[in-house]
């Protein structure tokens, strides 16, 4: 049989970069202590256990931001100013299966909020609506950071499908294409984050 083609490759693009805050729990409250980590602190949540038997943690972000990778284009240099996760564990705490959502906004021309508001002007900051859904297996480094013990750890355990929402037209590209992320936790000082390597799908042009 002759070597098929016609399969998609990824261009590096974007590291998507959020930090990790507190979880609250939705749902029927468990006494299984998963932890959310807010600076070096470990804080031990009760967690809601849902219908289907999953639980159910919402962790919100503090922070993050959105980078480009050297040479991709359109670049982006922004800010997330809003996300959370709605992340819930399967019942064998074997999986992670996360809801990602956020906004962020290009840092150009930095202007304040209240200084845009008064003026009712635009300004040149670009507003992006972003998300992702994915699912993580949860080794035990993975399960020692919900039980607060923060700590960076490889690649490998997780891939991601981010989506964006745009308006203004130098980042069309953004919502006019296919991603896909590899993600993992990163420890940085005392914050912990999640990044995510994102790039862009590029479909085969090639024929059997």
């Amino acid at each position: 049989m002759s070597q098929l083609s016609g399969f998609p490759t990824v261009r590096p693009a974007y590291i998507l970069k959020l930090q990790v805050g507190e979880g609250q729990p939705v749902g029927t409250e468990t006494s299984l202590p998963i932890a959310h980590v807010t600076g070096s602190q470990s804080n031990h949540v009760a967690v809601g256990e849902t219908s289907s038997g999953s639980t159910f943690v919402h962790y919100v972000t503090p922070g993050g931001s959105i980078s480009t990778v050297d040479g991709f284009s359109p670049s982006i240099d922004a800010e997330v100013v809003f996300a959370g996760d709605w992340l819930y564990f399967d019942p064998d705490q074997q999986h992670t299966r996360m809801n990602v959502k956020g906004v962020a906004r290009t840092t150009e021309g930095e202007v304040s909020f209240k200084e845009a508001f008064n003026k009712t002007q635009l300004t040149n900051h670009q507003g992006i609506n972003f998300a992702y859904s994915g699912v993580s297996g949860v080794s035990p480094d993975l399960g020692a950071i919900f039980q607060g013990q923060p700590k960076t750890i490889p690649f490998g355990l997780s891939t991601v499908n981010p989506t964006f929402e745009v308006g203004h037209p130098r980042l069309r590209l953004l919502e006019n294409s296919t991603w896909v992320g590899n993600g993992r936790f990163l420890l940085d000082g005392d914050k912990l984050y999640v990044e995510v390597r994102i790039s862009l799908v590029v479909a085969s042009e090639d024929m059997d």
